[in-house]
């Protein structure tokens, strides 16, 4: 087994080696037949009663991402970490189990739970596990939704986690605990049977699936709290019987879900399996008149699954309608093959041969107001089908100041029947569709208010050298407001358009959402919101098609809160995000969850790097109205999530008075590139880029002249946290060492008389551009080392003592 190695402290340049096994049960992170009983209320420092010699023994285990002391968002501050199993009679099933978890999570890829199981040999071994299980808690007790990984109910997995860290240390999260698993519980859509198959590693991986669908939507069987219901969980030797059986409303009624595959259990494991009974993220339940039967397996091989043919198919990325007559024909086919496009006679017009998912394109002139063209698409591989043949019908209809589309004014009033002139605009929708590429969209001052959510989807493209823009006429204040009723506000599906210049709000979601490529977002707003001002995201799998080369730039996002309180950001670029996106020049202050969040899930595969430059993040996990101004979430630049390695660059940023981190590494492994960043007086660290079990530090990240201090009277109150780098840092780094910024020889260290200014900003403004004015906060004076004692003689944070960088 190779060695891994971790550089325990910021300031530490030397490496420590360890053996892998060494590092990962100095963590607390082998998998392991053996684990240690959770600790909790009834089962703190009671002793294990052992097994009776024809029963198998019982224990406890609490493993996965956010078990950990991290997780706080909607927790009481009582409960943060709380998670235990709590049996009658340790050791056994007989009596009641209590379980819970204030932590954790089931999700797609990976969990996070506190399990009170038994280890069975699946080559010998078959089960029935039943138990009576009432919930007396799920979801938060502070106020906030029920979430959809909160969950609670029995289990079998393939493999489990290592145990949590105890004690456990301060910022350190736990790491992704994947497993195959099939399950009878609880969640926020009811009595649920659950399954994740195709895991082969143990912190997961994509191509991994999970379903958990409710065994009924009839709402006589709503599960009351303190009401039980019957959970049966059975193995043969050829598949999993997930069942239960409710008898709280007249006879008892049962609901069954039969899935093939008894040995889905044993393919990262084949010796070993763990059933049990289970709590994840805000659950509590008690377990009565539990039992166990066993009987001899003579476990069958599931059926192989044969790869399933990919059927042709042809998108047509052409606009319905336009008012200019110079039109794109384009067709995305998503198999290699051969594109046509003919004319109404079947004439050929272009012809051209494409890999799978790459777009073909062909100009015409229309010269009617209804054209017809027909598409064809015959596919290299003749036995998966095709060919494809698609009809398409353009309408022309002339809006704008020149007929052509090429400037179409709208306004709050206006109406599709408009000329789309200064004097007689239209209504945004249909300004939006029949604006020609090249042209422009001019909105005219005040509110829009859509009825439903202002979509664009990949038809409306522009084009590279002639994108569409949308931006207020004559500088006008405009707003598109969802009224708190749309779950998207604004939703750009298409490539190669500009937005600038206005305020989207009010969605019961996104208020602005991308997954399109090749725009620009500039000088706009984002607020109040009930998710993520702004989120770039892509769908599936197929990155391919993910959202890239992406800029949002010198824009704004603030006071955007979800039900939950655990997920709005100011902007997210998150499950499945390409190449090329950038954010520069933004600021994110006051979201209820963090300032940039980059998130991946396992199951999905990792981002794409994105660079973050020059931007700001402030105040996050609190409003502007005071809305929780003491809690425990919300950080600067969250830059990663779920384990998987992704290089981020993320370069001359600001981060201060977070209510949790300034830079965190949520967990990413990959190699990192942090320079020139700013972090001052964060509630819990400025910097954490935690190591890794799984990879070494050489494989992580790259960090140079980055800046981390901290004041008496900060957010990090009386005792701040020191700085944690894991990965290559040198002496270009002043961060915080618990006392004092200072690099790793002491040679450089900043003191308050270093700044201009140390007075927090009430808000930032902006040049004429939109450009941020930084003015003298955070800026070292002009004679401090900060100017000259980073790489080459260069400056050292965000701000030099003269200009930005």
């Amino acid at each position: 087994m190779r060695e891994l190695h971790v550089r325990p402290i910021a300031r530490a340049h030397r490496l420590t080696a360890l053996t892998a096994a060494g590092l990962l049960a100095a963590a607390g992170l082998l998998t392991s037949a053996s684990t240690a009983v959770a600790a909790g209320p009834a089962a703190a420092g009671e002793a294990v009663a052992p097994a009776a010699a024809d029963a198998p023994a019982w224990e406890a285990i609490t493993f996965g991402q956010s078990t950990d002391l991290n997780f706080a968002s909607n927790v009481l501050p009582e409960k943060v970490g709380f998670n235990y199993a709590a049996p009658e009679h340790p050791g056994t099933i007989d009596g009641r189990v209590v379980m819970e978890s204030r932590g954790g999570k089931i999700a797609p890829g990976h969990d996070g739970l506190t399990f009170y199981h038994t280890t069975l040999n699946p080559r010998t071994d078959n089960f029935v596990l039943t138990a009576d299980m009432t919930v007396d808690q799920l979801g938060p007790e502070t106020g906030g939704a029920v979430g959809s990984q909160d969950s609670a109910g029995i289990m079998v997995r393939d493999v489990n986690g290592g145990a949590r860290q105890d004690p456990m240390v301060l910022g350190y999260e736990e790491v992704p605990a994947a497993s195959n698993i099939f399950a009878s519980g609880v969640m926020r859509q009811g009595v649920t049977a659950i399954q994740r198959t195709g895991v082969v590693k143990p912190y997961g991986n994509t191509g991994s699936s999970m379903s958990a669908t409710a065994f009924t939507t009839d709402s006589r069987y709503a599960l009351p709290l303190g009401t039980p219901v019957t959970l049966r969980l059975e193995r043969t030797d050829t598949e999993f019987i997930i069942s239960s059986t409710f008898t709280h409303v007249g006879q008892p009624v049962t609901f069954e879900r039969r899935v093939t595959g008894a040995d889905w259990v044993q393919d990262i494991d084949p010796d070993h399996m763990y059933v049990g009974f289970y709590a994840a993220r805000n659950a509590k339940v008690t377990f009565d008149n539990a039992r166990l039967e066993l009987s001899e397996a003579h476990t069958q091989p599931r059926p192989a699954t044969e790869p399933v043919p990919v059927k042709p198919a042809l998108t047509v990325l052409s606009p319905p309608v336009t008012s200019g007559l110079d039109y794109p024909l384009r067709a995305r086919p998503n198999v290699d093959g051969t594109v046509e496009f003919t004319d109404a006679a079947g004439t050929v017009l272009h012809r051209a041969h494409t890999t799978a998912h790459r777009t073909v394109g062909h100009r015409v002139t229309l010269t009617a107001e209804r054209t017809d063209f027909g598409l064809r698409f015959i596919p290299d591989d003749a036995t998966s089908g095709g060919p494809v043949s698609q009809s398409l019908t353009v309408r022309t209809k002339a809006y704008g100041e020149r007929g052509d589309g090429a400037v179409v004014h709208a306004a709050p009033e206006g109406a599709a029947t408009a000329a789309g002139t200064a004097a007689d605009p239209v209504d945004l929708a249909t300004a939006l569709a029949y604006v020609a590429p090249g042209g422009k969209v001019l909105l005219h001052g005040g509110t829009y208010r859509p009825t439903a959510t202002v979509g664009l989807d990949a038809a409306y493209s522009g084009t590279k050298d002639r994108p569409k823009t949308v931006k207020p006429y004559r500088g006008a204040q405009v707003v598109l407001d969802g009224r708190g009723t749309l779950p998207i506000t604004l939703r750009l599906d298409a490539d190669h358009w500009r937005f600038e210049g206005f305020r989207v709000t009010g969605a019961t979601g996104n208020g602005m959402r991308v997954s399109g490529s090749h725009n620009v977002i500039e000088r706009m707003l984002f607020n109040y919101n009930m998710d993520s001002g702004f989120q770039m995201s892509g769908s599936g799998d197929n990155s391919a098609l993910w959202p890239a080369h992406n800029l949002i730039l010198n824009s704004e996002s603030h006071d955007n809160r979800d039900l939950t309180d655990i997920n709005a950001d100011g902007f997210a670029a998150k499950l499945g995000v390409g190449a090329g996106n950038v954010f520069r020049g933004n600021v994110a202050h006051h979201n209820i969850d963090d300032g940039w969040d980059l998130y991946n899930r396992v199951n999905e595969g990792a981002n794409m790097p994105v660079l973050l430059e020059n931007n700001i993040a402030y105040a996050n996990g609190r409003l502007s109205n005071g809305y929780h101004e003491d809690g425990d979430t919300g950080n600067g630049f969250k830059v990663g999530g779920e384990g998987l390695p992704v290089a981020h660059v993320v370069r001359g940023n600001i981060a201060f008075d977070n209510n949790m981190d300034g830079f965190s590494d949520n967990f990413n492994p990959g190699p990192l590139e942090l320079s020139h960043n700013t972090a001052f007086d964060n509630k819990r660290f400025n910097f954490i880029m935690r190591f890794n079990p799984y990879f070494s530090v050489e494989e992580q990240g790259v960090y140079r002249d980055n800046l981390s201090f901290r004041t008496p009277d900060g957010r990090g109150g009386d005792t701040p946290v020191r700085d944690y780098i894991s990965g290559d840092t040198d002496r270009t780094n002043v961060l915080f060492d618990g006392e004092r910024a200072t690099n790793e020889d002491a040679t450089t260290i900043a003191r308050a008389r270093d700044f201009r200014s140390l007075t927090l900003p009430g808000t930032y403004t902006r040049h004429k551009d939109g450009s941020l004015i930084y003015g003298d906060f955070l800026r070292p004076t002009r004679h401090s080392l900060l100017n000259t004692a980073g790489t080459k003689g260069g400056w050292i944070g965000a701000l030099d003592g003269g200009r930005l960088r």
